[in-house]
């Protein structure tokens, strides 16, 4: 049509009015349309006063608004979109049917520490589970929700710990259609929920164990004076002495439980005010005293600091259990325990170090775990209950310090207490 004009005009034919009354506005109509198709923000204005090309350019100006309002709500619903995945704790993919993932949030690539985009790559290649590809064939396969529990070691060469996750697929319905488009999977991470079931389980079987033993020899000695050993007042007499021994175990099991459970519940009120370290230290040799005579062992104080903000029952709590345990592990007589205490910024120092046999490099780590025993036969003979030193790592973490161990097996050992010199105010 154009070239026509242009001929016609160049012919001579009233080609200026042609062109005037048809060809510029249809250039202007191309102009327009180019515009809209490109998303310019301003698009030409149609210069004619002819109907056809007034309705074609209402009617063209009534679908740029449809297209910016639909890019705007697109837009919009894109932020919004980007803000919920971005603020979701939980790791979220959609993946197509060939599998491939199309879309990924933020907490995905940490929870999996994904160095390499997982867009456009498969959910085997990026995950490397194939019971999680088999789980998602089968939301697309049966139209139905999958819940996967995935546990996801490190593979060779990584360091990263286990973790355990709960994936919940859902196919992506259309608004009209029967078929799924695509599985949505939400990742949660319950690396801790599966490792405080552990313990729990391990703390079951633990007091069940601790109860087992004295309940058991209790049960026998009684039995033992029922079938006639009540007329046999020195066996009598051994079978009562056993019996208080015993219960006195399973009151002290209870009283221990008891005091970490009241620490890791935080529903025991710390009655915090300056007190005398050298003191308090005096108070527990004065009730080891039977003990200290028994090694021969000796105790040296060397204390820098002496007053600290703290609560002096349960840190004497403290010293007792770590002072115990230092002289029931001293293999040797003349035992030597010292116990210093120096400032370090706002916060003191207090070590305990003994020259006993030193505790083995395997165990450090798990000694002030629950009923963690490193002579297991050893601290039962001797009435220990094994929460000891969990007693001091709880006990130290409520005043807002830290407890660690040093040792080297052969050469002694030294805990190292962290306390602040004064507690913060309420």
């Amino acid at each position: 049509m154009i070239a026509i004009l242009l001929v016609a005009a160049l012919a001579g034919i009233g080609g200026w009015m042609l062109w005037r009354s048809w060809g510029r506005p249809l250039l202007d109509l191309r102009d327009l349309i180019r515009a809209l198709a490109n998303d310019e923000p301003h698009q030409p204005i149609v210069r004619s006063s002819l109907r056809p090309f007034t309705q074609i350019s209402a009617d063209l100006g009534r679908v740029a608004d449809r297209l910016r309002r639909q890019r705007r709500q697109l837009a919009d619903e894109g932020f919004s979109l980007r803000a919920i995945l971005g603020s979701m704790v939980e790791g979220v993919i959609i993946v197509d049917h060939s599998q491939r993932i199309r879309l990924a949030n933020d907490a995905l690539y940490t929870m999996f520490e994904l160095t390499q985009p997982p867009i456009n790559r498969t959910v085997l290649e990026v995950f490397h589970h194939p019971e999680l590809t088999s789980a998602i064939d089968r939301s697309f396969r049966e139209v139905r929700s999958v819940v996967l529990e995935l546990h996801d070691a490190p593979r060779i060469g990584e360091s990263r710990p286990d973790r355990h996750y709960r994936i919940n697929l859902a196919p992506l319905m259309p608004t009209n259609g029967s078929t799924p488009v695509g599985v949505l999977g939400v990742f949660n991470d319950i690396t801790e929920v599966r490792a405080l079931e552990a313990v729990r389980r391990e703390f079951v079987a633990n007091v069940s164990h601790e109860f087992r033993t004295p309940l058991a020899i209790i049960g026998g000695y009684v039995e033992t004076l029922l079938d006639g050993a009540l007329d046999d007042r020195p066996m009598a007499e051994r079978s009562l002495q056993t019996i208080k021994k015993h219960s006195e175990r399973l009151n002290l099991l209870i009283e221990d439980l008891l005091s970490i459970s009241r620490l890791e519940h935080r529903t025991s009120t710390l009655e915090c005010r300056a007190a005398s370290l050298r003191e308090i230290l005096q108070r527990v040799i004065e009730q080891l005293e039977p003990r200290i005579r028994e090694r021969n062992a000796e105790i040296e104080l060397a204390l820098d600091v002496d007053l600290v903000e703290m609560d002096p029952a349960r840190i004497e709590q403290v010293f007792f259990n770590l002072l115990a345990n230092a002289l029931q592990y001293a293999v040797v007589e003349g035992a030597l325990v010292r116990v210093t205490s120096r400032l370090k910024g706002a916060e003191v120092e207090i070590v305990f170090s003994d020259n006993g046999p030193g505790i083995p490099y395997r165990d450090q780590p798990h000694i002030f775990e629950r009923f963690y025993r490193v002579h297991k036969d050893r601290s039962r003979d001797a009435g220990g209950t094994g929460l000891g030193l969990s007693i001091v790592k709880n006990v130290v973490m409520a005043h807002g310090g830290r407890v660690s161990v040093r040792s080297t097996p052969g050469a002694g050992a030294s805990f190292k207490i962290v306390l602040p010199v004064r507690q913060p105010s309420v």
